[in-house]
């Protein structure tokens, strides 16, 4: 008989933030198996789950000996499961009581659904603008990047692809194109056809490109803002080599989905904006670093 619901954090370096994490799920209405995925972190951070009794026999550790990354590390609990359904969520997220419980209960009654998302809330309350999104665009990510979003209020072809900004709580589930990698529902039954995460991701955009396999898949993908979570944005992963990562990500995500939509030449015009922009960032991180 296969589980019910199981929860997969993948730790590296996230200090305390990790055990608030883990807390929150054993708080919780839904109490789901939960399977923490460390991935060689130096800090210590997970080491209460072993040295802890209460929660040795609550949660499952595994110890990588080096950093696989989101992906990879996620897809070892993933792969060759059996549970109903998975929830992904970072270290750095705290998930409020009920969330499992609204998360379960949406997907229970919404079958076409493969992947939802809830809300993100920074610790003060306001929501997060990463909880729904559109799909990245070339046009959309040069006009964010050029700050011309700002000019376009309406969400169309310039317009910004988070879409929570100036937004609450408030409101009914709703189906979009993609939902934050901070926090994934995911219906088990659906992965046999969509498939694990895409390995080829270290970390960042490997959620979007879930996402659009969920949706040329036939499920829809939905925004639950009943279920809330406080995520500490970066709280588990800061510095250069997040930078880098990042646009890495974007390369691979672009190169997927939309290189051959567009001529050769557009694509060099693309690889080296995001490049030069990656390279402009990492030295502005440095330079922070040093100060």
């Amino acid at each position: 008989m296969g589980r019910d619901v199981v929860a997969v954090i993948v730790n590296f370096n996230s200090g305390p933030l990790l055990k608030e994490a883990v807390d929150s799920l054993l708080a919780g209405t839904i109490r789901p198996e939960i399977e923490v995925v460390d991935n060689a972190s130096t800090d210590h951070s997970a080491d209460f789950l072993n040295t802890d009794p209460g929660y040795r026999e609550s949660v499952r550790l595994t110890m990588n000996d080096r950093n696989l990354g989101f992906s990879r590390a996620n897809n070892q609990v993933l792969r060759g499961g059996s549970a109903r359904y998975y929830l992904l969520m970072n270290p750095d997220c705290v998930l409020e009581p009920n969330a499992l419980a609204e998360l379960v209960a949406y997907m229970d009654s919404n079958t076409d659904v493969g992947l939802a998302g809830g809300a993100l809330m920074n610790r003060d309350g306001t929501l997060q603008k990463t909880s729904k999104r559109k799909f990245p665009t070339p046009w959309s990510a040069l006009a964010r990047t050029l700050g011309l979003h700002r000019l376009d209020a309406s969400d169309g072809a310039l317009g910004d692809f988070d879409l929570a900004r100036n937004q609450t709580c408030d409101g009914g589930p709703e189906t979009v194109e993609a939902v934050s990698g901070a926090l994934m529902f995911v219906r088990g039954s659906a992965l046999d056809k969509v498939g694990l995460l895409d390995e080829g991701f270290f970390m960042h955009c490997e959620d979007l490109d879930w996402c659009m396999r969920f949706r040329d898949a036939g499920y829809g993908v939905a925004y639950v803002p009943s279920a809330g979570a406080v995520h500490v944005k970066g709280g588990s992963g800061r510095g250069p080599g997040v930078v880098w990562h990042l646009h890495r990500g974007m390369i691979r995500f672009y190169g997927k989905h939309y290189r051959n939509r567009y001529p050769p030449y557009f694509t060099w015009l693309v690889y080296a904006a995001v490049y030069a922009r990656c390279g402009i960032l990492m030295a502005l991180s440095l330079v922070r670093r040093r100060s």
